[in-house]
């Protein structure tokens, strides 16, 4: 019996090709639709989750805060100074393991007749672990280095690139910032990433020396101090040790913005769950949209198709019949639909998307696409079922004397 239905809503179908495949086009955009946005979805939060890691749950970062007046910001304060870094480490050693005060700018870099606008960034000789770099050739700078302000530097793995063709070797080379020679005695890995806060395009040198011999700046005012916490569960003391010891050394002022990576992961992975559950809920919209479709045609065949089903009836085909013959159609209809939206969404995700859009990351994962799939057959039978019934109790009579 299953066989004569299905055979009987194959041949249904086929008698109109174009329709049945136009019938189609909803729940494949809904299923392609579903697979690309939660692949979207995931990659969004997959690459927050790798960059909050690279950076540590356990960091802090204080920079400087702004001054307003009249409650308008207009200029960054300049009271974040060098003697700031060690006080919080003597201070607040319960929470805070290390620290690393930075200085940073635009600078032109040239090594023979190459050059490159990058990053030039003073750091502290810990800033290498609170960060959690990790260093492909070569070493990072000392407490040494840093008392004696040596004219030594790190490379980005960008700016190596730039400098060095990605290639050449670069530890003991000799490269000029500001015109002043630096001698390379590191690498570090790949880190990732790009825009401003590209961490790969950057020259890292002994805060001192950028203090004293790249900015001379004799105020020692930093851009930023990184802070280590003792653990995670130290955080929030760690944070309040800060504000807490810099309040105090600034004359009772909350100059400074305490930036807490930990808080920040949290707060990211809750933003791109609630934006996953978003673009689900549309391609749901999408495939319910596709369901209608598909009723509303299998509305349409059964009227065209109504002295059919009296003739059917009239020489024996029972209800059961003619209700499974019109559901196999809509399930058909659905389930091709859901099969070459899944092609479609699986192929666009993974060529379609970085052709267009090379930036964004994404994560194809199977339990997604199963469910779309299966959500796509719900919707066949869902729709399918009120035309098939509709169809079912059709009486023979009346639908044999139907024009």
């Amino acid at each position: 019996m299953m066989l004569v239905a299905l055979t009987a809503a194959l041949r249904g179908l086929a008698t109109n090709k174009l329709r049945s495949f136009l019938t189609t086009l909803g729940v494949i955009f809904g299923v392609a639709a579903v697979i690309v946005a939660v692949a979207l979805g995931q990659g969004s939060r997959d690459a927050a989750i790798r960059r909050f890691q690279r950076l540590g749950t356990t960091t802090l970062t204080v920079i400087p805060g702004r001054q307003s007046r009249a409650g308008v910001s207009f200029a960054q304060v300049s009271t974040l100074k060098l003697d700031d870094a060690p006080a919080l480490l003597r201070f607040g050693s319960a929470s805070i393991r290390r620290v690393s005060p930075e200085k940073n700018g635009q600078q032109q870099v040239k090594y023979g007749n190459k050059n490159t606008n990058t990053t030039v960034y003073g750091c502290g000789k810990d800033f290498m672990k609170i960060r959690r770099f990790r260093l492909k050739e070569g070493s990072f700078f000392t407490e040494a280095d840093e008392r004696g302000k040596r004219m030594v530097c790190v490379l980005g793995y960008q700016v190596y690139k730039d400098l060095f063709n990605g290639t050449d070797p670069c530890i003991g080379k000799k490269i000029y910032i500001k015109g002043l020679s630096f001698r390379v005695i590191g690498l570090f890995e790949e880190r990732g990433g790009g825009g401003f806060f590209n961490e790969d395009d950057r020259v890292y040198i002994p805060i001192t020396t950028a203090l004293r011999r790249v900015y001379g700046d004799s105020g020692n005012v930093l851009s930023s101090i990184s802070v280590e916490g003792r653990s995670e569960n130290l955080m929030a003391k760690a944070e309040q040790d800060v504000r807490d010891i810099l309040r105090k050394r600034h004359k009772g002022k909350d100059d400074v913005i305490v930036f807490n990576a930990g808080t920040a992961a949290a707060t990211s992975n809750e933003q791109a769950a609630d934006f996953e559950q978003l673009i689900n809920c549309l391609a749901a919209v999408a495939l319910i949209v596709g369901g209608i479709g598909i009723m509303n045609i299998m509305l349409v065949s059964v009227t065209e198709r109504t002295r059919e089903i009296g003739i059917r009836k009239a020489i024996g085909a029972k209800r059961r019949d003619i209700l499974l013959q019109f559901l196999l159609e809509a399930l058909f209809l659905s389930l091709t639909g859901g099969l070459i939206g899944v092609i479609g969404g699986i192929l666009f995700t993974l060529y379609g998307l970085p052709a267009l859009k090379p930036d964004w990351e994404t994560t194809l994962t199977l339990m997604p696409t199963f469910i779309a799939f299966g959500f796509s057959a719900l919707v066949g039978v869902f729709f399918g079922f009120y035309p098939a019934l509709k169809a079912a109790n059709l009486n023979p009579i009346e639908a044999l004397r139907y024009e």
